[in-house]
């Protein structure tokens, strides 16, 4: 099975497992070297307990010599084979406790005075054991009498009850592990069942059932859902914008059509000139309706375009064009300001505007620009106000202009085409476009604005 169509709860529950395993076998790993240490430190203490009261018993006659006085105190060194033996070794002097009888071990080795070796284990003859030596010395009237003295313990019970605590160790993280998986299993499938759901979505809106993908969602997925939507939504407005257009140039061209069909008709001279206006308008209504077949609209993914640089180009060139009534441009663009769409739309939408701006002003255009931003919404949107000092619009054909029933053929000097392309951008990217008259320059003023 390829990597690709490895299902993502797969995926997920091979990588938890791993990881599971990983972590119960360092547990295991940790738990059993800390039992080692901790018995083995329990032997040590144990082993060196039974060494200081064996000192305690330790003594010399009369003649100066070591002897062991009475060690009924200790049990485990007055029974035979009890598995605790003590040794002591000196010059003239060698002891064994009556646990060792019949028990065989290996004589302690040298130590020097106050040295102490622990034997952790101890191997003689197929049997181990633990062994603690002490290097000692006695201090008499004559002089000093060294000695050494061992106490050895049988280390099969250490490793009888190690044996053990591994396997009920392993047995329960085992067990662990199991019931782990099966809680991650739940987890796991109650955690994936949006996504489940979501691709349930899909597949109906792929069969038509649904025209949107549901907003029920975890917030994880609330973004994709509504990013989603938003891709529908501008698919089918820009389908529905393409039918539209070419219903309204289907529409637009039946009259010049019938005119110049009627005029090829008639038996008598041929009105060249009126062919001729016919055919100029319609290229005008074909460039016209491309032109709003061309409008991209709102895009979901889409890279922000600076607006100061496009706005700056258009100036440059309306500067050049209408040199001679030196136009004043009073500007005030917000820092970092982005138009979040296509570039060509934008100068579209600019170019429109502040070309109706420069030849209607006496003198004054001001073009102001500012971002809107919106919760849950990381990029920002634009309020775009464009004003002129010129005549003005009247109200009463203010909604005239912007209305999606004005045709191709339709002419109002001043704003015509321009503003029904603008109006048909603004629309496309679910913005809203005003047209007032501005309080300072006394002439039209456009308020665009276009949601993040």
């Amino acid at each position: 099975m390829s990597l690709r169509r490895f299902s993502l709860i797969n995926r997920l529950l091979t990588t938890a497992t791993l990881a599971l395993v990983i972590a119960l076998s360092l547990i295991g790993i940790v738990m059993d070297r800390a039992f080692k240490e901790k018995t083995m430190h329990l032997v040590q203490e144990r082993l060196e307990g039974y060494v200081f009261a064996l000192i305690s018993v330790v003594e010399t006659t009369e003649d100066h010599k070591l002897r062991v006085h009475e060690i009924s105190q200790i049990p485990k060194l007055t029974q035979p084979v009890s598995g605790i033996y003590a040794q002591i070794y000196s010059d003239d002097y060698n002891w064994q406790s009556i646990s060792m009888f019949g028990v065989d071990l290996p004589k302690p080795q040298k130590l020097m005075t106050g040295d102490t070796t622990f034997d952790a284990p101890l191997k003689h003859h197929g049997k181990d054991y633990f062994r603690m030596t002490k290097g000692l010395v006695f201090d008499t009237e004559l002089g000093e009498i060294p000695f050494i003295l061992s106490v050895s313990e049988e280390a099969k019970n250490y490793f009888r009850e190690l044996k053990e605590f591994q396997e009920h160790l392993w047995i329960w993280l085992l067990l662990t592990s199991i019931i782990s998986l099966g809680i991650q299993g739940l987890i796991m499938n109650w955690s994936l069942r949006p996504l489940k759901r979501l691709t349930e979505n899909l597949a109906d809106l792929e069969k038509g059932k649904i025209d949107k993908v549901s907003d029920d969602y975890p917030p994880e997925l609330a973004g994709l859902t509504t990013n989603m939507n938003r891709l529908l939504e501008n698919e089918r407005g820009n389908l529905n914008r393409q039918r539209k257009t070419l219903g309204d140039l289907a529409h637009s061209l039946k009259t010049p059509l019938a005119i110049i069909h009627s005029e090829l008709e008639n038996q008598g001279d041929t009105n060249k000139d009126l062919i001729s206006e016919q055919i100029n308008n319609m290229n005008d209504i074909v460039e016209y309706q491309l032109k709003r077949a061309a409008v991209a609209g709102h895009r979901t993914f889409t890279v922000g375009v600076p607006v100061i640089d496009k706005l700056e180009q258009i100036l440059r060139t309306l500067d050049k064009v209408y040199r001679n009534k030196k136009v004043m441009t009073h500007l005030k663009v917000a820092p970092g300001a982005e138009f979040f769409g296509e570039h060509g739309d934008l100068m579209e939408l600019l170019g429109n505007l502040l070309e109706n701006a420069y030849k209607w002003c006496d003198q004054n255009v001001s073009v102001s620009i500012k971002t809107l931003t919106l919760l849950n919404r990381k990029r920002t949107g634009l309020i775009i106000e464009i004003a002129d000092d010129g005549p003005g619009i009247n109200k009463g054909i203010r909604s005239k202009l912007l209305g999606r029933g004005v045709r191709g053929d339709e002419k109002v000097k001043g704003h015509g085409i321009g503003l029904s392309i603008v109006n048909d951008i603004v629309e496309s990217y679910q913005g809203n476009i005003e047209i007032k008259y501005h309080p300072l320059w006394k002439g039209a003023h456009f308020i665009i604005t276009l949601p993040p």
